[in-house]
């Protein structure tokens, strides 16, 4: 008697094991199910501003003229002072914190830092667009990863006396980013190399522009 009732107590011991495991099978199924239909249904896709002659789009893959008006508008941003550097310098980081990476962010304060050391925030800046946007501005550098090249003017005025009036050269890396805070889904993740003085670029447009007055 007692080996028939250990017999059926391990063989109701063993069930009761199974059922647990196709309970947790069956939960673990439902979860990624869950999963993929909103991973279905949350499908970001970069439409390029030009669609006459057509476009392969992919989920999630960065478009250039995109790309290169996201760069320049987090840049121009960065850069607006309209007031002071000393304090809307520190603003324009904390208002475009998203769309940059957070590599980019702890570059842009040690940035500030030096600048209020060096006694370069108490004016106003401004970026303007010293040549427009070209396809060759824009390469691919990895895998929907981009370096935007501009070309920029930058202005800064003290007490309303311009001090700079530049044109420069901004190569800028833009990267994935899938962050909650990020809806545009890419990031300004900093330089591809430094910024430089463009006077090349700015005599070539000088020479245009007069051409076209005579």
């Amino acid at each position: 008697m007692g080996d028939a009732r250990n017999a059926l107590h391990s063989r109701d011991s063993h069930i009761w094991t199974l059922r647990i495991a196709l309970v947790f099978a069956f939960g673990l199924a439902f979860f990624q199910a869950y999963v993929n239909y909103q991973r279905q249904s949350e499908i970001t896709v970069h439409v390029p501003p030009d669609l006459s002659r057509g476009a392969t789009l992919k989920p999630g893959m960065l478009q250039k003229p995109n790309t290169y008006s996201f760069a320049h508008y987090v840049w121009r941003g960065l850069n607006d002072w309209p007031e002071s550097g000393k304090a809307d310098y520190k603003k324009a980081i904390e208002k475009y914190k998203c769309l940059i990476t957070p590599e980019f962010e702890a570059w842009l304060k040690k940035n500030m830092a030096e600048k209020s050391r060096a006694g370069e925030l108490d004016r106003t800046r401004v970026l303007t667009e010293e040549l427009f946007y070209q396809e060759g501005f824009v390469s691919d550098v990895g895998v929907n990863v981009f370096s935007v090249a501009m070309v920029m003017k930058l202005q800064e005025r003290v007490g309303g006396m311009v001090i700079k009036n530049v044109a420069m050269n901004y190569s800028l890396r833009v990267v994935p980013d899938f962050r909650n805070c990020n809806e545009m889904g890419m990031a300004v993740d900093g330089f591809m190399v430094d910024p430089t003085r463009a006077e090349k670029e700015a005599e070539e447009k000088s020479k245009k522009e007069r051409a076209n007055k005579s």
